[in-house]
């Protein structure tokens, strides 16, 4: 699929028939995070997974704001046949939740995966400054060796084919993308307020040993939104559409199949 953005044309990786769900990568990543994932919800969905703007796959210019990706988002949206579903990891779940706030009457069920809905405090947003600083004094690589442990968990680590994937694709941003995704979370506004308006299907998943959005807050976001159900991924630590594809593919599958009507 191809659209118009920033006054360039941007091909977004699409597959599979039926239903369109929307997958929205997180930090420090682009959209091959998703692709197990993708791969497995194919045989039931039309699955289309962007990069964000200042990605390979998207050479337009990153603009260190996340209503920026957000209107990225929306564009996509755009370009999808109703019913949507709507599904974001971390970073990806603070776009999708500020998306919600403008009703896009497209999106019919959303999957919130390993997210919060708190803004940063001082000291989280002290982090991504040191962060910003290290990418513009050293490149992307020690991001890349100070992120790895958080990202997945302990039996994750000792997977060397998995640690050299997600290695590989922090590698190959450029640190302007991740300083403006940096800036975007650091300023992002709070969605607390949000939930409790959500009236549509949503699905909260978590990895087990996530350190960054630990399962407990994915919990605790269900319980604030009507009707959430929460599902905890078994062994896997934060980035658990890439550490227990399978496990996310059948949460989002079995939830999205329910709420858009696919077929089984």
């Amino acid at each position: 699929m191809q659209i118009e953005w920033s006054q360039e044309k941007v091909e977004i990786r699409e597959a599979g028939s039926g239903p369109s769900l929307l997958l929205v990568h997180g930090y420090p990543l682009d959209g091959a995070m998703w692709s197990s994932v993708a791969r497995r919800l194919a045989a039931r969905f039309r699955v289309v997974k962007p990069d964000l703007p200042g990605r390979a796959g998207n050479p337009t210019g990153p603009s260190a704001s996340l209503e920026n990706y957000v209107d990225f988002v929306e564009a996509v949206l755009e370009n999808l046949e109703a019913p949507v579903g709507l599904a974001g990891f971390s970073m990806g779940g603070y776009i999708s939740l500020a998306l919600m706030r403008r009703q896009p009457p497209k999106v019919a069920a959303l999957a919130l995966v390993d997210t919060r809905a708190v803004a940063d405090d001082e000291a989280g947003k002290k982090k991504r400054d040191e962060s910003i600083a290290i990418l513009k004094d050293s490149g992307v690589e020690p991001i890349a060796d100070a992120i790895l442990p958080k990202l997945l968990s302990p039996d994750g680590m000792t997977r060397k084919d998995l640690v050299e994937r997600v290695r590989r694709i922090i590698l190959r941003q450029t640190p302007a993308a991740l300083e403006s995704d940096l800036a975007a979370m650091r300023d992002r506004k709070d969605s607390t307020d949000l939930l409790r308006e959500l009236a549509l299907p949503t699905l909260v998943a978590a990895g087990e040993h996530d350190v960054i959005s630990p399962a407990a807050e994915g919990q605790a976001l269900a319980h604030a939104i009507p009707g959430a159900r929460f599902v905890q991924i078994a062994g896997a630590g934060h980035l658990t559409p890439m550490e227990a594809p399978a496990a996310v593919a059948k949460a989002l599958a079995d939830f999205f199949s329910e709420t858009l009507g696919a077929r089984g």
